[in-house]
């Protein structure tokens, strides 16, 4: 990006300059317009918009500590490209998988109600339109930066396996498992843009990518006992798959960084 090609802020926008310089930043990255290479020095920045170097200083701090740049002492700083690989597997258990190298998440809960699921999750939950089911939702962070929103509809039959303080805590199939024997999950991926949901939930831009993991879990006779979709920074998480060719192999599921490093 050159001076001549860098967008326009504008200054009577209610949006702060750094926040404008900012969102432009973090979608050239997320794009891949900086492919392991070093980025822009703060002088290069304020060139490029015409702005103070304190207002590129906060936009910079701002990528920073949203894991998009990483400042390294006499170096400079540099496009953090690192996404964490969440493996499927049998315990699924992505809160042990991102503490295993060093990222450990927290979980904020802002919903844990017994209310009627949307119609759609009712009816994959087998249940009348208007029973109540368990209905949670969960934010998922790395540090600050937001991974996922997660929303989970808990059949009713299965409701009092999860209490209020262990959501805020615990992987939600964990807590399922000692009570139900769960013996199938399916998952689907798709890749979207963030829209307006998303940006609001994730703190992305409406146009920016994310992914969307929607889920079923069933125990014995294909009872279904959870359902329930994330959304994810698509610039933050990628899902890895291992596949046996072998059928009668003991299939383990492989945990590896971003980098393609076993943790």
């Amino acid at each position: 990006m050159t001076a001549s090609s860098a967008p326009v802020l504008d200054r009577r926008s209610p949006l702060p300059l750094y926040a404008q310089v900012k969102r432009r930043l973090q979608g050239m990255i997320v794009a891949g317009a900086y492919p392991g290479e070093r980025f822009h020095s703060e002088p290069e920045l304020c060139a490029m918009f015409g702005i103070s170097r304190a207002t590129v200083r906060q936009a910079m701090q701002a990528l920073v500590d949203d894991g998009l740049l990483t400042r390294v002492q006499g170096q400079g700083t540099f496009v953090n490209r690192d996404k964490f690989d969440e493996a499927f597997g049998p315990s699924m258990n992505f809160l042990d998988q991102w503490a295993s190298v060093g990222r450990p998440l927290s979980l904020v809960l802002r919903r844990f109600q017994h209310a009627r699921p949307p119609a759609r999750y009712a009816q994959v939950l087998g249940i009348r339109a208007d029973a109540a089911a368990l209905a949670i939702e969960r934010v998922r962070s790395s540090g600050r930066v937001v991974i996922s929103y997660d929303y989970r509809y808990i059949h009713p039959d299965f409701a009092r396996t999860v209490d209020r303080e262990a959501a805020e805590r615990q992987s939600l199939l964990e807590l399922l498992s000692r009570r139900v024997r769960l013996v199938r999950g399916e998952n689907k991926v798709e890749a979207a843009l963030a829209g307006r949901e998303g940006a609001r939930l994730l703190g992305v831009a409406a146009s920016d990518p994310v992914l969307i993991r929607d889920l079923i879990y069933y125990c014995r006779d294909d009872v279904p006992v959870m359902a329930g979709r994330s959304l994810y920074r698509a610039d933050q998480v990628r899902y890895a798959f291992t596949v046996s060719l072998d059928a009668g192999a003991d299939v383990r599921p492989r945990v590896e960084d971003g980098r393609g490093r076993a943790a």
